[in-house]
């Protein structure tokens, strides 16, 4: 299963993904060290909640400063998109290939998920809290939130399919619909956890995931 990218998977006309040109390395380290800034104010305040100038004070740098690593809000709002997706790639999608394809692999993504949620419950999730502000709102911001989480859906249907044709799941299993209800519960569980504070949405999220696979075993 290929990795992720967002980069290696966008078309080149995609403006959005386009990979800048290299600056010098101390340039480097400090747009890497603010988006780090960024990434970590909008899982509370959420995108919408950057500016160039929250950050700036944020970094202990002037306007000016931090303006000239990206030249607009949007393109600070897509960089931290495209980063928080490096990371769910890192933490969630990579540590999962290691398991076999099939029914292992499939149990590895769901639950790298739960684990990646459940430290979201406090943190706040960029997926989530990014649909929510733009879901009527075409542009950049947008399409780098729509790209990325389609990308995960796409490997993760892919992994369903995986396990029917390893004969892990019944043949007759309908792998969009699986894929379409471990995305639901994992929606179900961030607002059950972080909204209505229940304190069995984890045990609950893991048991509906049981009785799903339960469905669609030989």
């Amino acid at each position: 299963m290929p990795a992720l990218s967002i980069v290696k998977n966008t078309a080149p006309e995609d403006v959005a993904f386009k990979r800048r040109p290299k600056n010098s390395v101390k340039g480097q380290q400090t747009k890497a060290a603010i988006v780090d800034a960024a990434l970590g104010l909008a899982t509370h305040i959420g995108l919408e909640g950057l500016s160039i100038g929250v950050l700036a004070e944020r970094m202990q740098m002037s306007k000016s400063g931090v303006f000239a690593h990206f030249g607009s809000r949007e393109e600070l709002q897509v960089s931290v998109v495209r980063e928080y997706h490096a990371r769910f790639e890192d933490e969630v999608f990579q540590p999962a290939m290691q398991a076999p394809r099939g029914l292992p692999r499939l149990r590895a993504l769901f639950n790298n998920w739960m684990e990646r949620t459940a430290i979201e419950i406090d943190q706040g999730c960029i997926y989530i809290s990014g649909a929510i502000e733009f879901e009527d709102r075409e542009g950049p911001v947008r399409e780098a939130l729509v790209t990325s989480m389609t990308l995960w859906l796409t490997a993760l249907n892919r992994a369903v399919v995986q396990a029917l044709e390893t004969g892990d799941l019944r043949p007759d299993t309908d792998a969009s619909q699986v894929t379409f209800e471990m995305h639901g519960l994992i929606l179900t569980l961030h607002y059950q956890a972080r909204f209505m504070r229940s304190a069995d949405a984890m045990t609950r999220g893991r048991t509906s995931f049981e009785h799903l696979l339960a469905r669609c075993l030989p």
